[in-house]
């Protein structure tokens, strides 16, 4: 067993996985990967697993927003890799008029073109500045 080698693992700017560049379509084992990932002082990623670091590639950001629902009042985001988290405090930063939130680490989840149109419908303007404002609370959309 000490020849093991583990797979190459990269996820893509949809954030899909991939190992050895095969498409990953196992949703329990994407999850497992992706609630061990972890990003280290370098800006690199890797899954931290029972003691062992596995490198991981990211092509744009590690977590990919598929779609918003609304709980309660609450918006929900639903990741691609399957977990589902209240839409975190700050702000909505679009680089080339992509949108990305701060989810773990600074602008670490992109919104897919669907959850970001959905959230639009909430957005106002306030004094030259566009906010998505639902019950009481808001989110800045900025540019960078």
């Amino acid at each position: 067993m000490n020849n093991f080698q583990a797979p190459e693992l990269f996820i893509d700017k949809e954030g899909q996985w991939y190992a050895d560049g095969v498409l990953m379509i196992r949703k329990e084992i994407i999850e497992l990967f992706a609630s061990h990932l972890k990003k280290d002082g370098h800006d690199n990623y890797h899954i931290d697993w029972q003691g062992q670091l596995y490198p991981v590639k990211v092509e744009d950001v590690p977590f990919f927003v598929q779609s918003v629902s609304e709980q309660v009042g609450v918006l929900m985001i639903h990741l691609y890799d399957g977990r589902i988290f209240a839409l975190p405090p700050g702000n909505i930063v679009t680089k080339n008029n992509i949108p990305y939130i701060s989810l773990f680490s600074q602008q670490d989840t992109k919104l897919s073109r669907a959850s970001y149109c959905e959230l639009c419908k909430n957005l106002i303007e306030c004094e030259g500045r566009y906010l998505i404002k639902i019950g009481g609370n808001e989110w800045l959309v900025e540019e960078n």
